[in-house]
């Protein structure tokens, strides 16, 4: 897709039980205990951007708007646009699925929005592949859990530069959750109109 500088989503790591008044924000929707961790990809899947510092019961959307990357990709200085899933409000610089696509067009930007996008799945599971304890779960000091994560990141950036033969899998995570759906925001009306003039010129 033209003019796409990024894909972005959240990955749930799993962490014990952290203890105190506040433990309950850790436990996510499936009912474990995690951090949820924002990444941005590029096209050699590589992390551009990470975001370790949320519990697990933070939605996408509200992590991705107290974010440097929301910062820097609505200041548009570099033309580049992000791809996310439906969990995500539609922006001028954020682009998600269309959640009812009609026409011919409106089809094959969702069929190729998805396709690209996918990226972000397929490194969230060659990271955890390459690194096991974040598949399997991290049980130390909630700071040394932040650091553990943020090293694995770095390695896995390492890895990709020296095109590690292991890299190459098309595994993915949770494959493409959300497809079609659309966070809800009625008073969002920039976001869909840029998106429709995208579609307009790149699928029509």
């Amino acid at each position: 897709m033209p003019g796409i500088g990024g894909c972005i989503d959240c990955t749930h790591i799993k962490i014990q039980n952290p203890g105190g008044p506040d433990s309950e924000a850790f436990r996510n929707r499936k009912g474990y205990f995690s951090l949820n961790v924002q990444a941005v990809c590029g096209p050699s899947m590589e992390f551009m951007d990470i975001v370790v510092r949320w519990p697990g019961s933070y939605h996408d959307s509200f992590i991705f708007s107290s974010s440097y990357a929301n910062k820097y990709f609505d200041e548009r200085t570099h033309n580049m646009l992000l791809l996310g899933d439906g969990g995500y409000a539609c922006k001028t610089y954020l682009f998600t699925p269309l959640r009812n696509p009609v026409t011919p067009p409106e089809l094959k930007y969702n069929k190729a929005q998805i396709r690209t996008r996918n990226i972000i799945e397929r490194v969230f599971g060659v990271w955890k592949r390459k690194f096991p304890c974040l598949q399997r779960g991290l049980a130390n000091a909630p700071s040394t859990i932040v650091n553990i994560i943020i090293a694995c990141a770095m390695l896995h950036n390492i890895s990709r530069k020296y095109q590690n033969a292991d890299d190459d899998s098309d595994d993915e995570e949770d494959i493409l959750e959300e497809e079609y759906g659309e966070y809800n925001d009625d008073n969002n009306i920039l976001g869909p109109a840029a998106r429709s003039a995208y579609i307009i010129r790149h699928f029509s």
